[in-house]
């Protein structure tokens, strides 16, 4: 007897703003964090439960226009990029394309960008559109590990990977596969891997999923990733979220690591942000969440503001938080002041900054390249 393949359904509507959504809220908390990089602090805000609001005011390191963001999603959406056309982030090739990517932004149009990252792609420049290229990006960054004494975990790889999430909606071990092999191209540290893919597991199963519902933290759930991390580090990230600094228990805690250019300190304090959000919208009253377009955008908004005053790498923390809390709010979340004036580099074929419409068309065909 015959069999016949039973054919996948389509992605809904839901889905579908929700996997436009990743992009667009990580460039939202990138340009909302610019301003209060390194250290800053806006005026009427701080760590504590009740931060002002953070505004797309620009400055910063670039320094940035109002509503522009940084090297965070300058570099996402140049994954992005290569992700929509449906290309397999294991491949040479694809992986050949980003490196490549990364090199012209690195020569032309990098705004920002972080120190081990520069070393990286510095020390291979030359080698661009080489049918190897992204091996000796690879080979470059074990290089930086070593002379670093083995400590290179930091946030760089995170910041960026957001998009891989959407890359195999209906396979958690081949986007977590994806995720280990782009980071590896300029961050040779297992924790930056690891970090990777606990980010892009919550970003897949909160698209996959149905539609939210509850609060916000529903929509991140580290220790849900686990399996997906090797057995001999699964203990120590489990430790960090369950009972460690992480645990949600102290999501206002002052004694928190005051850097977050770790990778692990910058995973945790966007996790956080989801926990501070959802005490404030637990105490809201019942018939607030019935109306979830203004649900959605309030829990968005407390997310941010939360993820860019508790952090010293304010743009890349909002960023990493942002992406995440895209895949579980969607689109249709982000206030529409944000999608207005967010922008940014690389340059469209016009040689125009990209937009949120860019960055919505980048989601929704990754998302669906990777379910053909």
């Amino acid at each position: 007897m015959s069999t016949r393949e039973v054919p996948t359904p389509p992605p809904s509507a839901s889905q579908i703003d929700r996997a436009e959504g990743v992009l667009l809220t990580q460039a939202c908390g990138d340009a909302l964090g610019v301003p209060w990089e390194l250290g800053h602090r806006p005026a009427d805000g701080g760590c504590g439960s009740r931060p002002g609001e953070a505004h797309m005011q620009g400055g910063g390191l670039g320094p940035y226009s109002p509503g522009e963001w940084s090297d965070d999603t300058q570099m996402a959406v140049i994954i992005a990029r290569v992700s929509a056309t449906g290309a397999d982030l294991t491949s040479r090739p694809a992986l050949d394309a980003v490196a490549d990517g990364f090199i012209d932004w690195y020569e032309s149009a990098a705004s920002d960008i972080g120190a081990q990252t520069r070393a990286v792609l510095g020390a291979v420049a030359h080698h661009r559109g080489e049918p190897d290229v992204s091996a000796r990006m690879r080979r470059a960054a074990c290089d930086y590990h070593k002379t670093s004494g083995g400590r290179s975990a930091g946030n760089g790889a995170l910041m960026r990977n957001g998009v891989i999430g959407l890359t195999r909606l209906r396979d958690p071990r081949a986007t977590a596969l994806a995720a280990r092999a782009v980071a590896a191209l300029t961050h040779a540290d297992p924790l930056a891997a690891d970090s990777c893919v606990i980010q892009a597991e919550m970003i897949r199963a909160n698209v996959a999923g149905p539609a939210w519902q509850g609060l916000p933290l529903n929509g991140a759930n580290p220790l849900a990733a686990l399996a997906l991390v090797p057995e001999e580090r699964r203990a120590y990230w489990h430790d960090l979220f369950d009972g460690g600094v992480y645990d949600p228990m102290n999501w206002d805690w002052p004694g928190l690591p005051a850097t977050d250019g770790f990778t692990v300190d910058a995973l945790g304090k966007a996790y956080l942000s989801f926990i501070s959000a959802n005490r404030a919208a637990a105490s809201m009253p019942a018939t607030f969440h019935e109306n979830r377009a203004e649900a959605g955008s309030t829990w968005l908004r407390l997310i941010l503001t939360r993820a860019v005053h508790s952090s010293d790498d304010s743009d890349t923390v909002a960023a990493i938080a942002g992406a995440v809390a895209g895949s579980y709010l969607g689109a249709c979340a982000v206030p529409s002041e944000w999608a207005d004036k967010v922008h940014g580099l690389p340059t469209g074929e016009d040689g125009e900054p990209l937009h949120a419409a860019d960055l919505r068309e980048l989601g929704r065909a990754t998302a669906l390249a990777g379910l053909t």
